[in-house]
């Protein structure tokens, strides 16, 4: 769940950048770009974060591929895990890792040499899967051979002539009998029929033991290594436009926490409001999304803030450099986590520190000034 989230986070921080040319930044070995229609192309690189209306990558990726637009396309090979997620997505590449996508329509019409998981509104597979397949959505087409399990979940199946599965169909459905699957897929020994109530545990995995402290300290690392990574894009894309939300934080925190939890609460309120006129339902999902994605956008504007707060205390000023904006952005990342850490009064640290950097973002968005808000 956490590497789909990560090219979520990477459309909206490109946000800001989406009215301006395409901005492409190369660092270690890896490419970072936004704009609004944006393609990699030219010589490989090693992890490619790419995020747009429009995104495409034609050069070869050596390592992770992590792509989030409205069109997501991928024409060139990667050597590791491919993850993308946008109203389109397109695998049209091989890939020799594992492939995880999410959509309105998922196509992928090139070998797998890992697991797949792909989930949408439609999902179309062509091409062969060398391990387990995870497959879910309104209509889902399979003409390619599974090399492992298949899990499943669909209103309606099509079985292409090309469909086998070399180990066990696992069928999620409300009518799992319903879900016909032939003969030259799998044999009737190796299908297994479902509730839909059970795709929740589709993992084999029903309960999860409590993690250990090795895997706690991986998780928090972890965290501190998105916050940090993202608040360095979003100080790359767009330093001018960061640089005035963290002034907005900064000097007036407490009402610009406030102007964050109105805005927050608006948006919660509208699902809500939408839900209760009716033909305005088809938008509660939208409002749904833009709350959630408000909060986590606002934590990282907000860590970067206090990053930033660190390193004007530590005598070295406001960071004028990408690389001096990295380093605030993961102080800010590593401040925050640790503050989390605190018992009992953690939790609403780390809320204070979101609400005050979605503020600042609403409060830009809503051309609020600093003195609107005094």
């Amino acid at each position: 769940m956490r590497r789909i989230l990560l090219p979520i986070l990477l459309i909206v921080l490109a946000a800001p950048a989406l009215a301006q040319d395409a901005a492409d930044w190369r660092f270690g070995g890896d490419a970072y770009l936004a704009g609004r229609n944006v393609t990699l192309a030219g010589d490989a690189v090693q992890d490619l974060f790419i995020a747009g209306d429009k995104v495409t990558a034609r050069a070869d990726i050596e390592g992770t591929a992590h792509m989030a637009g409205r069109y997501v396309t991928l024409e060139s090979r990667v050597g590791q895990n491919f993850y993308g997620v946008g109203m389109a997505v397109e695998v049209d590449g091989t890939v020799a890792g594992n492939v995880t996508a999410a959509g309105d329509s998922v196509i992928v019409s090139e070998p797998v040499s890992g697991n797949l998981r792909a989930t949408g509104s439609s999902v179309d597979i062509t091409a062969p899967v060398a391990g387990n397949a995870i497959l879910g959505g309104e209509h889902v087409t399979l003409d390619a051979t599974v090399g492992g399990d298949l899990a499943l979940a669909a209103a309606n199946v099509d079985w292409g002539d090309g469909a086998r599965v070399a180990g066990e169909v696992h069928i999620y459905a409300d009518d799992p009998s319903s879900i016909e699957v032939p003969s030259s897929v799998a044999g009737s020994d190796r299908v297994i029929l479902h509730e839909m109530g059970e795709w929740d545990d589709v993992d084999g995995m029903p309960s999860v033991d409590r993690p250990g402290f090795f895997q706690r300290l991986t998780g928090w690392l972890g965290g501190v290594l998105v916050v940090g990574v993202l608040g360095t894009i979003f100080a790359a894309v767009a330093p001018g436009y960061l640089a005035g939300l963290r002034e907005r934080a900064l000097s007036r925190p407490l009402r610009t926490g406030a102007v964050g939890f109105v805005g927050l609460s608006a948006l919660v309120g509208s699902v809500v409001f939408l839900a209760m006129t009716g033909i305005g339902i088809v938008l509660v999902p939208v409002s749904i999304i833009a709350a959630v994605l408000l909060g986590i956008l606002g934590y990282v504007i907000g860590a970067y803030a206090i990053g930033v707060w660190a390193f004007g205390m530590a005598g070295r000023g406001m960071p004028d450099s990408t690389g001096d904006r990295a380093i605030a952005a993961f102080a800010g990342a590593a401040i925050g986590a640790l503050i989390g850490l605190i018992p009992w009064l953690g939790w609403l640290a780390v809320m204070a520190i979101f609400l005050v950097g979605a503020g600042a973002l609403v409060a830009r968005i809503m051309k609020l000034g600093v003195a609107d808000m005094a």
